[in-house]
C-alpha cells in the first residue's frame, strides 16, 4: 500500500509546534488519548468503512487496547502564513505498565532500540513517514454554523 504523506509533519516541526502551544498556553492540556475504535466508528458513520470491515476493526481495536493521540499545537505549513491551532496525530503502543507510547519515525516514543514489530518472527517495518500526520483545519474559520456544537 502506498500512502501519500502530504499529511504528515516532520519530529522536528511537530515538536516545535506542540512547544508554541505549551508556551502560548501554558498549564493547559497538551494532548488527548483517544480509543481507536471512536475513529473506526466517526469512518464507519462516513461511509468511509463498511459495517462488516468497522466491526472487524473496531473489535481488533478493543482486543488490543489501540489508541491515538492527538497533540495540540500551533504552527504554520508555509513560513508566509499565519499561525493557527492545530492537532497533531500519531498511534501509540501500550508498553508492559501500561503506558501509551508515541509511534513516531516507526519507533516507540522515536527511540532506536524500540522498533515497532507488527508481528512476532515478521522483520520491523520501515517507517514511510514520520507518523505524525496534520490532516486538521481549525474551528474557525472551518466551523458548521449549525452545529449545536459550535
Amino acid at each position: 500500500m502506498n500512502l501519500d504523506n502530504e499529511n504528515t509533519v516532520s519530529l522536528e516541526t511537530a515538536e516545535k509546534w506542540t512547544q508554541a502551544w505549551r508556551d502560548k498556553h501554558p498549564g493547559a492540556c497538551k494532548a488527548f488519548l483517544m480509543p481507536a475504535v471512536d475513529l473506526i466508528e466517526v469512518l464507519n458513520e462516513m461511509g468511509l468503512l463498511s459495517d462488516k470491515v468497522a466491526e472487524k476493526a473496531q473489535g481488533k481495536a478493543c482486543v488490543k487496547g489501540l489508541k491515538v493521540r492527538a497533540y495540540t499545537a500551533i504552527g504554520s505549513d508555509e513560513p508566509d502564513e499565519d499561525l493557527e491551532e492545530k492537532l497533531l496525530l500519531l498511534a501509540t503502543k501500550k508498553d508492559k505498565k501500561g503506558i501509551y507510547r508515541d509511534i513516531i519515525n516507526g519507533k516507540i516514543d522515536n527511540k532506536n532500540d524500540r522498533r515497532i514489530i507488527l508481528k512476532e518472527g515478521v522483520e520491523p517495518i520501515e517507517p514511510i513517514s514520520s507518523g505524525i500526520y496534520d490532516f486538521t483545519d481549525p474551528c474557525p474559520p472551518s466551523c458548521d454554523p449549525n452545529s449545536p456544537l459550535n
